[in-house]
């Protein structure tokens, strides 16, 4: 029997012991979870913050998932470290053998450094990479025999969902990548005040085993605990829903599981915690998210429909019509609710139903971002009901609409350029005529020897002629009515009426010479 034959076996075995056909209670299904190991304790996180398919009850157990796994012995993690560095007491003088959280990859044990500097190690269970690929190899290719997909396939892509559980997964299994992720956070934010780096020691972590700063203080949801040491959750909640979407709309680089156990408050300050799973916007998705959530400011459905078919992954046809009808549905539903009580759970659920029902498959990048977004709204109701993520983000984005500085400078730079190309064509045409006039022009013409393409050059010029002219009617006439029309109406109008004779008199010339010329 080959290790997925067991491990089917064992999969069975635990479904079997907790009889979910008697059983469908939260609590139990939270249990098999845990039992079945990482890879279905991975899926049961994610699963915690789809309230749009999971039932509310579910979701508040599915929740302790995420930092209450079952804990690896003392043993194990003592193997581990003698595994990673030899002799680990070279490094830490301390680990205190119970661990201050547990989750589906790795366990944190709060340690001190020779130097006596506490530190957070994050240490990785044993196998995690083999067994993680065998659970998933599995969970396919049951969906296929039993179909599931077809059943479920309204409510969720379950194929998908595993695949993008196995990806995120690979990558938080190397914590050189989460150690870069640290970094490159702590390099976007330096000049927010409100929020403090997370330190991490890249000198003693590997890929198994993360050594970073401890951080003490009460999670951001522990209202009890901030409160009578002075803190206004109302503050740390605009701060914290402003900064986020800094992380995406800014940076196009933002924590993609920010629920309330991955965020302390420490002197004052914002702390986010466990930089495993972190999503990265590419420049060309940035700047269409942008537009979009702008165009939605503007209520532009057209623009909207645009974005989201070039945000589109897949290659099927698209009924842009359709399209339209939907999003329009969807905006109008919440046009006459005042924004600070739009549900954007709701909302996301109407948007990703919508985005199904017309073949639109949106960016990796994308989709968790919106999950991480409803995450970290549940998270701002828990410290306060009162803020909505919707309303800062109509305010932030207000500013995005206003021209800044720069953007301004750089506006009048390219209009004052393409004014001085326009001022240029006539001086341009006149060295033209000079040209000709001169005979520099001429030479050419002659070599040729041909009648008809001297006619046809003349012809050429005659309309090369007339579209300047108006061209500079057009212009002139702009440039007139943006200056001051009302003090000086009769210029204006003695303008119309000549360009209007001039182009009038040269195309009448024009018809002539070619009636001669015949």
């Amino acid at each position: 029997m080959n290790k997925e034959q067991l491990r089917l076996k064992e999969v069975i075995t635990i479904i079997k012991n907790h009889d979910l056909l008697k059983d469908k209670s939260p609590k139990n299904v939270r249990e098999m979870i845990e039992d079945l190991g990482p890879t279905f304790v991975k899926m049961g996180q994610i699963l915690s913050s789809r309230r749009d398919i999971v039932p509310e009850n579910y979701i508040e157990e599915l929740k302790k998932l995420r930092c209450s796994v079952k804990t690896m012995t003392y043993e194990e993690i003592e193997s581990i470290l003698k595994d990673e560095y030899n002799d680990y007491k070279e490094i830490f003088s301390k680990i205190e053998q119970t661990p201050i959280g547990s989750a589906s990859i790795a366990q944190t044990h709060l340690g001190r450094l020779l130097n006596g500097q506490s530190v957070a190690i994050k240490i990785q269970r044993k196998n995690i990479r083999e067994t993680m690929q065998l659970d998933a190899n599995l969970l396919k290719k049951a969906i296929n025999i039993l179909q599931l997909n077809k059943i479920f396939g309204s409510i969720a892509d379950l194929t998908g969902m595993i695949d993008e559980m196995y990806a995120s997964a690979k990558e938080e299994m190397d914590f050189l990548i989460e150690a870069n992720h640290i970094e490159t956070f702590k390099n976007n934010n330096e000049n927010i005040l409100y929020l403090k780096p997370l330190k991490v020691y890249k000198e003693l972590s590997t890929s198994n085993i993360l050594v970073m700063e401890y951080i003490e203080g009460p999670f951001i949801n522990e209202k009890d605990k901030l409160i009578p040491l002075g803190y206004d959750v109302a503050e740390i909640s605009v701060k914290l829903a402003d900064n986020y979407i800094k992380q995406a709309i800014d940076d196009g680089f933002f924590h993609a599981d920010p629920h309330s156990d991955n965020i302390k408050i420490h002197d004052g300050k914002i702390v986010y915690l466990d930089f495993g799973m972190m999503g990265h916007l590419t420049t060309t998705n940035k700047q269409l998210l942008n537009q979009c959530l702008i165009a939605m400011m503007k209520n532009d459905i057209r623009e909207i429909a645009h974005i989201l078919t070039l945000m589109n992954t897949n290659n099927q046809q698209i009924d842009y019509m359709k399209l339209k009808s939907d999003i329009s549905k969807i905006l109008e539903k919440n046009k006459t609710t005042e924004i600070m009580n739009i549900n954007i759970k709701e909302f996301s659920t109407d948007m990703f139903e919508m985005l199904k029902t017309n073949k639109i498959t949106l960016p990796k990048d994308i989709t968790m971002l919106i999950r991480g977004i409803i995450v970290i709204e549940g998270v701002l109701e828990e410290i306060n009901p009162k803020i909505n993520f919707l309303v800062v983000l109509k305010n932030r984005m207000k500013q995005n609409i206003l021209p800044t500085k720069e953007e301004l400078e750089k506006f009048l730079v390219t209009g004052l350029r393409n004014s001085t190309d326009l001022v240029s064509i006539p001086s341009e045409t006149l060295d033209l005529l000079k040209g000709i006039n001169n005979g520099e022009l001429k030479f050419n013409i002659e070599m040729t020897d041909s009648k008809n393409q001297l006619n046809n050059f003349a012809d050429l010029f005659h309309q090369a002629i007339i579209a300047l002219l108006d061209i500079s009617f057009i212009i002139g006439i702009s440039i007139m009515a943006m200056i001051s029309p009302s003090n000086m109406p009769s210029i204006f109008y003695l303008y119309i009426i000549l360009a209007f004779i001039c182009t009038t008199w040269l195309i009448i010339k024009m018809f002539h010479s070619k009636i001669k010329r015949k």
